[in-house]
């Protein structure tokens, strides 16, 4: 990592003024020049991420298992590193800053900590006048909506998030040289992946799938059978178009999302099929319906998360519903904010609902 002679003297000078400072503090002006000088908006992102990365243990404490948060830091690096949209990031960071703003009541220093990630986030792609305020002062902004990402987070390392009179000078001190030193380092050295020692895994319960009314009474529902029967001959058709042994369309249908995974057997052998967008539209149609149906005859059960449909070429038609465990395919295509959906729209009584569930539900602060 190589710096050139004006940023490493407003490296100095910024040691310098943190060793003399009181408050052990780097001033805005110098936070400015600095990153007015390094104008690089790839470096500057870099930078705004290891700021969320620096405070994101305060939020993991709080919310134990999350995803989300270090999920939004991890795809603001995939941004700058042209693997996603802007579009796509600015989305989940509008919703983590107000899904943050949910638990300000319980733990502000969590919930700050949180949007430390979201500003990142919003930092990703921006020259310097856009990350840091112009304000011509070396006094701190008072508008949190005018805090640049770094300022906002030695806040919440320092605990003067909740009063600027609790800061803790020590640890205000010890965050500031960090970024002079190792943040600033770290994202210079442009190879190095800054989330990959952060594994995200969404966590899973050894939740038992629970006996469900709804799966032996749904043969007596007309308006079911009548749409199993459809699908019936729909897979029958596409059967018998690719010449196959058996189809197997396993669904997952949580809240208003629909996720398929479409296989065929030939010969011995399962191959991956994909079928047509409208196709699969169509057929996610009968499932929602089948769903709803199913939930209207046993409430209190809730409505299922996944139905696996297997169809041979003898007509042998074995459908198998998933209620209770989160699979594979339900932890990484889904969120949790969408279990939390799907409960409003099918709630459960208490004896249907998986611990996984009820953990999801107790931080969407959701009562059942």
């Amino acid at each position: 990592m190589k710096y050139n002679k004006t940023i490493k003297s407003l490296i100095r000078k910024g040691l310098d003024e943190i060793n003399h400072s009181s408050t052990g503090h780097l001033s805005l002006s110098t936070r400015r020049k600095l990153l007015q000088t390094i104008n690089e908006p790839y470096i500057i992102g870099r930078i705004s991420i290891l700021c969320a990365l620096k405070v994101y243990p305060i939020w993991n404490d709080f919310f134990r298992n999350d995803t989300e948060i270090i999920g939004l830091i991890e795809k603001t690096e995939k941004y700058l590193l042209g693997q996603t949209s802007k579009k796509d990031l600015l989305k989940d960071a509008d919703h983590l800053d107000v899904f943050a703003d949910n638990y300000m009541e319980d733990d502000i220093t969590a919930s700050f900590a949180a949007k430390v990630a979201v500003y990142a986030a919003y930092d990703a792609d921006s020259g310097a006048n856009m990350v840091v305020s112009d304000y011509d002062s070396d006094e701190e902004i008072e508008d949190p909506d005018e805090w640049d990402t770094a300022f906002l987070a030695s806040l919440v390392y320092n605990g003067g998030i909740v009063d600027w009179d609790s800061i803790d000078n020590k640890r205000n001190k010890e965050f500031w040289n960090w970024y002079l030193a190792e943040c600033l380092s770290t994202a210079f050295d442009k190879d190095r992946m800054l989330t990959k020692d952060y594994k995200i895994e969404r966590p899973i319960y050894n939740a038992p799938e629970q006996a469900r009314i709804q799966i032996h009474e749904y043969v007596n529902n007309d308006k079911v059978m009548s749409l199993f029967n459809q699908l019936e001959k729909i897979f029958t058709k596409i059967l018998s178009d690719i010449k196959g042994d058996a189809l197997i369309f396993d669904a997952y249908i949580v809240a208003e999302c629909n996720y398929a995974k479409v296989s065929y057997y030939k010969e011995g052998v399962i191959h991956d099929f994909e079928l047509s967008i409208y196709v699969l539209l169509y057929i996610n149609e009968f499932i929602r319906d089948i769903k709803n149906e199913m939930y209207e005859n046993q409430k209190e059960e809730g409505g299922f998360y996944e139905l696996k449909m297997t169809m041979n070429k003898n007509g042998d038609f074995v459908k198998e519903f998933n209620y209770d465990i989160r699979v594979e395919a339900l932890q990484k295509t889904f969120r949790d904010f969408e279990f939390a959906n799907d409960f409003k729209i099918y709630p459960r009584t208490k004896k249907f609902i998986p611990d996984w569930l009820a953990d999801i539900l107790k931080r969407k602060k959701i009562s059942f």
